[in-house]
């Protein structure tokens, strides 16, 4: 426990690294969890949530964004008396802004890795307008991890930093499984990381899963497809686990995969949507396009090595199973 830990002014937090800023909010999270500190109330960000929308809208202006809604299938979901788990796909750049202003309902974001947006207006419309739950996923310490993985001998200072993120993920799960109790919302974005692979999606972590069977919630899985400036979302019907148990886990996060598969499928094979052969190119092409495409609006740092370190790494799949070592 945490017992000797210090509230920061901001002028003490604009001073500090970046490696110690996100480490002073390891701690803080860790501290007030020990602590008991009640989560705050959702209800002002309830109702001051016209004027997210509106930010997400001049947002959208200014950067010459598209936002399409494909299809909302939701049943009844502002009437629901429980908390609702949007889970989207990870697309790009823009993905979790369309995604919030296509779903129009106040949810607290699940963010990973905050890192600067603790100290710009990014982060300050996200703690005191929409929501957010946050974490550090480990990219930083990944051949750390690794090594721990592989059983290799570590110092006790490397056990102890490991030790450290893992605390801070499994905070912010219970977190949401407090906040979707509480019945409020979340998004949430399985993947882990923005999907620059050939595959539809990628696989899925299980917190998603584990949220909303600890938490009573309803998950809303979210197609979403990246055109370019386009984002085009597809939100698909409640998917209620109730009566579910942690020996159900797998199984959910294997349909909710497929949930998000068949939503995105809806939009890519939609008449509008489907490609002449004449203009397609060869798949190494297409694949090199597409990732340059996402890429091209990185920003703080997020690069195709933090990608790969922060999506789920799914050991049985067969890019995996036969890959050369």
């Amino acid at each position: 426990m945490i017992s000797d830990f210090e509230y920061k002014k901001y002028r003490e937090i604009k001073r500090l690294s970046l490696e110690e800023l996100n480490k002073y909010y390891r701690q803080l999270r860790k501290y007030e969890f020990e602590n008991n500190k009640p989560l705050e109330s959702s209800k002002i960000k309830k109702k001051i949530h016209t004027l997210s929308m509106l930010i997400l809208k001049i947002d959208r202006l200014l950067s010459n964004r598209k936002l399409i809604i494909y299809d909302d299938k939701r049943d009844n979901y502002k009437e629901l008396d429980r908390g609702k788990i949007y889970a989207s796909s990870h697309v790009g750049r823009y993905d979790i802004e369309s995604t919030m202003e296509a779903i129009d309902d106040q949810a607290y974001f699940v963010m990973g890795d905050p890192e600067e947006t603790y100290r710009n207006f990014e982060g300050f419309y996200l703690n005191n307008i929409q929501g957010r739950i946050c974490m550090d996923t480990g990219y930083q310490i990944f051949d750390l991890i690794q090594k721990q993985k592989n059983g290799e001998n570590l110092s006790d200072s490397d056990k102890k930093l490991i030790e450290e993120y893992k605390i801070d993920r499994n905070l912010c799960q219970e977190t949401c499984i407090r906040r979707v109790k509480n019945k409020d919302n979340i998004l949430i974005y399985p993947e882990g990381a923005w999907n620059i692979t050939p595959k539809l999606t990628q696989p899925l972590f299980k917190g998603t899963a584990r949220i909303a069977v600890r938490g009573d919630g309803i998950i809303i899985p979210v197609g979403i497809i990246r055109d370019n400036k386009k984002y085009i979302v597809n939100i698909g019907k409640n998917f209620d686990v109730s009566g579910a148990g942690e020996k159900d886990i797998d199984d959910i996060t294997t349909e909710l995969k497929e949930k998000i598969n068949s939503l995105k499928g809806e939009i890519i094979f939609s008449n509008d949507k489907i490609m002449k052969r004449s203009s397609m190119k060869s798949p190494k092409e297409n694949e090199r396009e597409f990732k340059e495409d996402i890429m091209r609006e990185t920003t703080n740092g997020y690069t195709e090595e933090v990608i790969e370190k922060s999506r789920y790494y799914d050991k049985d799949a067969p890019e995996n199973v036969f890959k050369v070592r």
